[in-house]
């Protein structure tokens, strides 16, 4: 809001009384979270690959992702990657490859990791939707784990 110039004799501030602070010095009584923080707060910031972990996915996982992919465009029997998925992502490419159009091409765009702990990979990715009519780009999300002998797909989201 921008107040004209001689508009500001008529402004009147008053403190809100329940919403203000408690003083400087005084001991805390209300509104917990107006006080600094006592401890570390919540960091965004994701922590660095550990030495010799690689900082895009493993071509193992973006092929997981590409037959599922060829699925979606009737190129592969969707029976070929009930090994590679859990049941719900499975159930849920089902229910998906029901109301694929024919026609419809999927590319993968874009692939992004991220590792919250070095036996975890979570991978996001733009995928592009191609259809006689027109042109899309949908998300899908994965999550891999490392169970010490190959990576298996925990979560497998299309959005």
């Amino acid at each position: 809001m921008t107040v004209p110039a001689g508009e500001y004799d008529r402004l009147l501030l008053c403190p809100l009384p329940d919403y203000e602070p408690d003083e400087p010095g005084a001991p805390p009584t209300r509104w917990s979270s107006l006080r600094p923080a006592s401890r570390p707060q919540l960091t965004l910031v994701p922590p660095p690959p550990e030495p010799g972990q690689p900082p895009v996915p493993p071509a193992a996982l973006v092929r997981v992702l590409r037959h599922v992919l060829e699925v979606l465009d009737g190129r592969r029997p969707i029976g070929q990657l009930h090994s590679l998925l859990p049941d719900v992502a499975f159930e849920s490419l089902l229910t998906r490859l029901r109301s694929v159009r024919p026609g419809t091409q999927h590319r993968l765009h874009t692939v992004r990791a991220y590792y919250p702990v070095p036996t975890a990979v979570e991978v996001c990715a733009v995928i592009e939707v191609r259809t006689p009519e027109r042109e899309r780009m949908i998300a899908a999300a994965a999550r891999f784990e490392d169970d010490g002998d190959h990576w298996v797909c925990t979560v497998l989201r299309l959005l």
